[in-house]
C-alpha cells in the first residue's frame, strides 16, 4: 500500500504523467473549444468520496479517497481496433506497470455527449 504525501489531484498527476505524450489529460473538467475538443481524452477526477482511514491521537493522520481516472472518446466505441479501446488498454497497462490497483467501470455511451466513457477507480491514501 503506497501512502502519498501530497493531495489526491497531484497523486493522479503522477500516477498518469507517462501517459500524457499519447493522451491529453484534464484536471477535473475539460476547457476545450467545441471544435477543438480531441477525439479521445484523459479527466481526472479527485476525492469523488474522501475519508478517514487511520487516527493518530484522535486526529486524522492518513486519509483515503475514491479518484477517477476517465477516459472519454468521440463516437461509438465497439470495436477493440478503435481508438477509445487502444487509449483504454495504454492506461490498464500503465497503471499495471505501476503497482497501482484499480477497478474499472465501461460507462458506455452518452448520445448527449456523442461519447464514450471508462472509468479507472482508484483509492489514494495520503497524509
Amino acid at each position: 500500500m503506497q501512502i502519498y504525501n501530497v493531495e489526491p489531484m497531484q497523486a493522479l498527476v503522477d500516477m498518469t504523467k507517462g501517459l500524457f505524450t499519447e493522451i491529453p489529460i484534464y484536471k477535473e473538467s475539460m476547457h476545450e473549444d467545441v471544435n477543438d475538443i480531441p477525439d479521445s481524452y484523459i479527466l481526472l477526477r479527485s476525492q469523488i468520496t474522501d475519508t478517514t482511514e487511520s487516527y493518530g491521537d484522535g486526529k486524522s493522520v492518513v486519509r483515503s479517497a475514491d479518484c477517477d481516472i476517465m477516459l472519454v472518446s468521440k463516437g461509438y466505441a465497439d470495436d477493440t481496433d478503435d481508438l477509445h479501446n487502444i487509449n483504454k488498454r495504454k492506461i490498464r497497462e500503465h497503471l499495471k506497470a505501476q503497482g497501482i490497483n484499480f477497478d474499472e467501470v465501461n460507462l458506455g455511451y452518452n448520445d448527449s455527449l456523442k461519447s464514450t466513457q471508462h472509468t479507472f477507480s482508484v483509492e489514494v491514501k495520503y497524509v
